[in-house]
């Protein structure tokens, strides 16, 4: 209501009771019908209108308060239900990797045990091949005479094999199949006699090698263990050949062989050919 509005309302002063009955009905009561009432500035009714603006205002602050506690809550349901989620995934996961592991670790020791055995298959046949070539050792350098009452009668090179200094030859000078080898294939061949192709260190050893060239010529000549590597005359042994005059320059897939008193040729290594192997004569 505004400052200077105006009530109407009326009062009535009534005379007093202890005035004489008898000019009481005389007298007039004495009404006043306007009386100015001035609002206090201060003062608000109860249903006034800053009151009733501030209800909603509270209304929406706690509606948005509620709305924050749910967001948070949810936010955190979220969070716990991520952190399930993650925690049931990584236990599958170890649960898997464990048994990987254990399937691994079983093939490797099952491969483990195959090692093992197969080392042992080795070794046994590694002691087996040692007595059969022990054996074989003494039979070829110690050959049963016919007489059993004599025994044994060594000798430094096996039978079929000629000694001369400290090593032992043999030539294969049989120009049949399948004797003709290329250069590789001789030198397995030697090896599997328990030698190698020959090789010369000086003159005398030249010598001896032509001199058992003669004796038992073959047209085509032997393989000796003499090839071209990297543009240069090597031994099979890794040295250099020293004296070069023996041979005519080296040539890239080449290999040497020695003909009937003369220089030693040089041939392509895959062509065919006999050969001379030689190893250390038998210590008595």
């Amino acid at each position: 209501m505004a400052e200077n509005e105006v009530n109407y309302a009326s009062v009535v002063f009534k005379s007093d009771k202890q005035r004489n009955p008898a000019n009481a009905a005389k007298e007039e009561d004495i009404v006043y019908d306007e009386v100015k009432v001035k609002a206090e500035a201060n003062q608000q009714p109860a249903d006034s209108p800053g009151r009733a603006q501030s209800s909603p205002r509270r209304c929406v602050w706690l509606a948005g308060c509620l709305a924050i506690v749910c967001v948070v809550l949810l936010s955190g349901l979220v969070g716990v239900a991520i952190y399930k989620g993650k925690n049931t995934e990584l236990k599958t996961q170890i649960e898997q990797l464990t048994e990987e592991n254990q399937k691994q670790m079983k093939e490797i020791q099952e491969q483990k045990e195959n090692f093992t055995n197969q080392i042992k298959d080795l070794e046994d046949n590694w002691n087996e091949f040692n007595v059969s070539r022990a054996q074989w050792t003494i039979d070829t350098y110690c050959p049963k005479d016919q007489a059993p009452s004599k025994g044994r009668t060594c000798s430094d090179c096996q039978a079929g094999w000629e000694k001369n200094q400290m090593s032992c030859y043999v030539f294969i000078n049989s120009e049949d199949p399948p004797e003709p080898k290329t250069w590789e294939e001789a030198r397995e061949n030697c090896r599997g006699r328990g030698a190698d192709l020959v090789v010369v260190h000086n003159e005398d050893e030249k010598k001896i090698l032509n001199d058992y060239s003669a004796r038992y010529p073959v047209p085509n000549g032997y393989w000796i263990g003499l090839k071209v590597e990297g543009g240069t005359w090597k031994w099979i042994n890794g040295t250099d050949l020293t004296d070069t005059s023996w041979i005519e320059p080296p040539t890239e897939g080449h290999c040497a062989v020695s003909l009937m008193n003369r220089r030693w040729a040089s041939v392509r290594c895959d062509e065919k050919r006999t050969r001379v192997c030689t190893h250390k004569a038998l210590s008595l």
